[in-house]
């Protein structure tokens, strides 16, 4: 067992196995006290309002959104995406909406390093990784301007907050210029009815446990097993006081995160729809933009199905009513994340307003989009001093992100 393990262990009667993400995380943080231990003590965020105060106001959100949504008003907004007649102007529109991303823990050396490669040659916003790809992704991508993004708390979101702020401080100072934060959605779901979910079977022992946020294996299997009640939770006008969720724990979570990594860094929070009912994303939209974060984004790709039209529709609608509120301190971003594959999916999402695609498939999408404007003249002007796309990777990676 690695020492980050045992002093968990140590410090619960019930010890709950930590993530594999959590093992890389600590191990990696261990290896890296320049990331951490030497950059000094975390400080956390006060609240700013109590649970039944943010349930205030985040209830006359989900009124104005819902009911733009509900009228058919929303789904009739088209956003004007990379336009394919514009030819190279818009394929290079559409190569900086997209975020080319790797989160799967056995990643290699090379893999990484391919992902840059494509990255710098189609000139893709970002690279997507996770910490300890930080640096090298860094260093390959010197001199371009494409940008490197890591992950935080993937893919659970049930790490404590501590642990979130000691990966996000570490992956800025490794040389990320963006942060893709998972929500802790349990703390949203766990109010859902009914309340007695069977618990998968390896957990059986842990059925006296009182579950509290550190417990992430628990909370995983919790998140995923209330996630088949999340209609039930829009319904509840009558809720008692303490069915509140906790969202003054969320909005202290993201408050803290926002303040250790303050802009330039962007900062993304992954919700993970699949998860919530739209009061719960829009919830989480409310409480993103109080603590100024700059996107929204679906999904990790790794829970259940990723981006789908009505609920990115719904994250737009959420972030132009909260900026017209003056909630945050400027207008959020819609990022769509998981199982965006191919160019007709990518360009409904745009239209749909969401400015940024997560993707292991931008090579495919940006093929597919330059056959779409005029394949000879448009390769013949991509190509010149320039290799061509490595197009190997385009089928071989079979991850549902």
């Amino acid at each position: 067992m690695s020492t980050a393990a045992a002093a968990v262990t140590a410090s619960t009667p019930h010890p709950i196995p930590l993530t594999e993400s959590e093992v890389v995380i600590r191990g990696f943080l261990a290896a890296n006290p320049d990331l951490d231990a030497k950059l000094g003590p975390i400080e956390m965020m006060t609240d700013r309002y109590t649970n039944a105060e943010w349930k205030t106001q985040i209830e006359e959100t989900v009124k104005h959104v819902m009911k733009e949504v509900d009228s058919g008003a929303r789904a009739k907004k088209v956003y004007e995406g990379p336009r394919m007649r514009n030819g190279e102007e818009a394929l290079k529109e559409l190569a900086k909406t997209i975020d080319h991303t790797v989160l799967k823990l056995d990643a290699t050396g090379p893999v990484i390093d391919g992902l840059c490669s494509e990255a710098r040659t189609e000139n893709f916003k970002s690279v997507c990784v996770r910490l300890n790809w930080v640096h090298r992704c860094v260093t390959n991508l010197k001199g371009s301007d494409v940008l490197v993004a890591c992950v935080v708390g993937f893919h659970e979101g049930t790490q404590d907050t501590y642990s979130k702020l000691k990966e996000a401080r570490a992956a800025v100072a490794a040389g990320a210029a963006e942060l893709d934060v998972v929500l802790n959605h349990s703390l949203l779901t766990k109010h859902n009815r009914p309340a007695s979910q069977p618990v998968d079977h390896h957990h059986h022992h842990h059925h006296h446990h009182i579950i509290s946020s550190k417990d992430s294996a628990i909370d995983s299997i919790t998140a995923a097993n209330t996630a088949k009640n999340a209609g039930s939770a829009t319904g509840d006008d009558d809720e008692d006081e303490e069915e509140i969720p906790d969202y003054s724990t969320i909005y202290r979570e993201l408050a803290s995160i926002r303040s250790l990594c303050p802009s330039p860094t962007t900062l993304k929070l992954i919700l993970e729809t699949s998860q919530l009912a739209p009061a719960q994303i829009l919830a989480a939209s409310h409480l993103a933009a109080a603590a100024s974060f700059d996107f929204i984004k679906t999904s990790t790709g790794f829970n259940g199905p990723g981006a789908t039209l009505p609920n990115v529709q719904l994250m737009v609608g959420a972030a132009e009513y909260l900026a017209s509120r003056g909630v945050g301190k400027r207008m959020m971003q819609v990022k769509a994340s998981g199982g965006v594959r191919e160019l007709d999916t990518a360009v409904r999402m745009l239209e749909a307003g969401a400015t940024r695609l997560g993707t292991s498939s931008g090579l495919w999408i940006m093929q597919e989009a330059r056959a779409k404007v005029g394949e000879e003249r448009v390769a013949a002007g991509l190509s010149t001093g320039k290799r061509p796309s490595p197009v190997t990777r385009l089928y071989t990676d079979d991850s549902s992100y």
